[in-house]
């Protein structure tokens, strides 16, 4: 792998080399990043505790999660046409608590050797990364970006259906910086708005079974815009499709995708295709208060919650392509600015099946230009696991808690 990376970045080099009248000495160079710490408090225990960090499998009789993300973001620029962005990471976590850190922090496979453990402990890890690192080539028919770079496909925000791309989990509070894959992208625009996205490489360590190249269609037609997706996808053939429009004031939203699974086992779980999809609506409703509504349908789910743990050892599942263990569920966020500093976030994640019910009620407050505090919670709401681990709900199952939180941005 080591060597593959050393290749891919001589490789690189020479295409810069070869690039004629380009110098590649940096006109302009950006330089910023951000620090954030997360305190999580859980105000009860599961009955197995135990996650896998970087360096093994972790246990933990702890009650809470202290996490440090140091992040530095580095955009240079050769000339009108050659740019290099680069994001080194450091995160620091102690202990890995399985419950919390969904909530702030990705555990990606990639393809590039740009991950290490750095040190750890019995109950602490530091993690060095390279998160976003690629060269941006800007001419006037296509775009190219290649390396580590993060990718969004579709318009839903919950349970994304063609995200497919290191999708955040419905739980996330902590969107600024999306996790980098491994791709080359081409885009070709068309005209005002519309364009031609065209991705080849890897969404996880093996070329073979994680491989990809798909193809994003973007369609703007004056009032709505739409976009066809397909490609092979992990194995998967994928195709579908994403509309959105504005209906007097508010936003309306939908996604599909239709997936042929090429993974063997998916034919015992009797889901050798299946249907996602998600619709959602958003309106202002007043100066200071907004609101959105989802729902989804996720036909790889299962019916009975006696069946979430046999889900929970799908390969799509363990990559986090797929965020959900049911098949109906719907998402509602609001947002509250109670004050010139302050913004009152409000999330409720429903599964229907179970039922159960997930609410992520959250405080948004500027501490300077630069700076901000959240304060907030994640509270399930349904039937607990039983003595025996076997989950009798999703959101139910979730440990109920606590957060405080710090973002410094430089």
């Amino acid at each position: 792998m080591h060597t593959l990376f050393t290749q891919s970045l001589k490789l690189l080099i020479f295409i810069l080399i070869l690039m004629g009248n380009s110098s590649l000495w940096a006109q302009e160079v950006h330089f910023g990043g951000s620090l954030r710490g997360y305190q999580f408090l859980e105000l009860e225990k599961s009955v197995d505790i135990k996650a896998k960090s970087n360096a093994g499998i972790v246990h933990s009789e702890r009650f809470d999660t202290e996490l440090w993300l140091l992040r530095f973001t580095l955009a240079t620029t050769f000339n009108q046409h050659i740019q290099l962005e680069i994001h080194p990471l450091l995160q620091f976590v102690s202990p890995v608590l399985i419950n919390s850190l969904p909530m702030s922090a990705d555990m990606e496979s990639t393809y590039l050797p740009l991950n290490r453990t750095l040190a750890h402990g019995d109950e602490w890890e530091l993690v060095g990364s390279i998160d976003h690192f690629n060269f941006k080539f800007n001419f006037e028919s296509i775009r190219v970006v290649v390396g580590r770079q993060p990718i969004t496909w579709g318009v839903t925000y919950f349970w994304p259906a063609l995200d497919l791309f290191a999708p955040f989990s419905p739980n996330r509070i902590d969107r600024d910086y999306k996790p980098g894959v491994d791709v080359i992208r081409a885009t070709i625009p068309w005209g005002n708005y519309s364009e031609l996205e065209l991705i080849g490489g890897a969404l996880g360590s093996s070329l073979k079974q994680d491989g990809v190249f798909g193809a994003l269609a973007r369609i703007y037609l004056g009032p709505l815009d739409i976009g066809f997706v397909g490609g092979k996808f992990h194995g998967d053939t994928v195709t579908g499709g994403f509309l959105t429009t504005d209906f007097y004031g508010t936003g309306l939203r939908g996604e599909l995708n239709w997936t042929q699974s090429g993974d063997i086992a998916d034919r015992l779980r009797d889901k050798k295709t299946f249907l996602r999809s998600a619709v959602g609506i958003d309106r202002q409703l007043s100066p200071s208060l907004s609101l959105s509504v989802e729902i989804a349908f996720n036909g790889y789910g299962v019916k009975e919650a006696q069946e979430y743990l046999t889900q929970t050892s799908a390969n799509r599942i363990a990559r986090g392509e797929v965020t959900a263990m049911g098949k109906w569920y719907s998402g509602i966020l609001s947002s509250w600015a109670l004050h010139p500093l302050g913004t009152l976030n409000n999330s409720i994640l429903v599964n229907w099946q179970d039922p159960s019910a997930l609410w992520i009620p959250n405080l948004s407050w500027s501490t300077g230009n630069n700076s901000t505090v959240l304060l907030g919670a994640q509270i399930g709401v349904g039937s607990k696991s039983l003595s025996e681990g076997v989950l009798r709900s999703e959101y139910g199952s979730v440990l109920n808690t606590v957060f405080f939180a710090f973002q410094q941005y430089f």
